[in-house]
């Protein structure tokens, strides 16, 4: 005797077979492990609640300004500048980012990237940009951690943007130690000559997109030898701007 089954629709197949990964591979929450519901995305919104981004769109880029005038002077200033959260050593958004850096939680870039690029395009200010360039790492760092997290990061918002993503015109050709819990003027030196000129030139306005910015001794730096690289002007774009505490 032959056994028949009743055919599956396609569409109620493809249900079926995403109910039963979920079931054996549940996504969850990065942070608080929470199963994520349809709409969410490695973060759940109760987490993301916790993040408390500046009030406004300008907001987190006005700070940004202030803060590299406040070290760098004027003649530092970025072009434009854009940034979605004030960042504190404890709490979630402090557990996302090292996650992202040093966790392996590379997507978690593109999702960030994604709201930065959603927050760019609401400016009207925001001119014509050529391209986006992620802060390089130094080659035996990129191979340690086996990734960019601001490559990530940039990514996100070329997907939001339309914009191309330039990884060869900056270079890193200093292995700089970490500049967490360093002063301005250790951040300083640790940052002279760290950058230089990628074997491809930059012309135009230039996004220049890091994830973390503290004093801006990082992406000024960068910023320096982008334009001897041809870039006309230099935008800045962080997910997070460390707050006073």
């Amino acid at each position: 005797m032959r056994l028949r089954f009743a055919s599956t629709p396609a569409s109620l197949s493809g249900a079926m077979i995403e109910g039963l990964g979920h079931l054996l591979f549940p996504a969850v929450c990065a942070l608080c492990r929470k199963p994520l519901e349809k709409d969410e995305d490695a973060i759940c919104t109760e987490c993301f609640a916790e993040f408390s981004p500046f009030p406004g769109a300008a907001a987190g880029g006005e700070a940004l300004i202030r803060t590299v005038c406040s070290h760098f002077g004027q003649t530092a200033l970025p072009a434009g500048a854009w940034g979605l959260y004030p960042y504190r050593s404890a709490g979630r958004l402090h557990e996302a980012m090292h996650a992202l850096k040093y966790g392996g939680l590379f997507p978690l870039g593109t999702l960030f990237g994604r709201r930065l690029g959603e927050l760019i395009r609401q400016d009207d200010h925001q001119g014509t940009i050529e391209a986006i360039v992620p802060v390089p790492l130094h080659p035996l760092k990129r191979i340690e951690r086996s990734y960019n997290q601001a490559e990530m990061i940039a990514d996100g918002i070329a997907g939001v943007l339309g914009l191309p993503v330039s990884t060869q015109c900056l270079e890193r050709r200093v292995h700089t130690a970490s500049q967490t819990g360093l002063g301005l003027k250790e951040r300083r030196e640790n940052m002279t000559g760290a950058f230089r000129p990628g074997r491809r030139s930059c012309t135009g306005r230039v996004l220049l997109v890091d994830d973390v910015l503290t004093t801006g001794a990082t992406m000024v730096a960068a910023a320096e030898a982008l334009k001897e690289s041809g870039a006309g002007e230099v935008l800045f774009a962080v997910v997070a701007l460390t707050a006073k505490e």
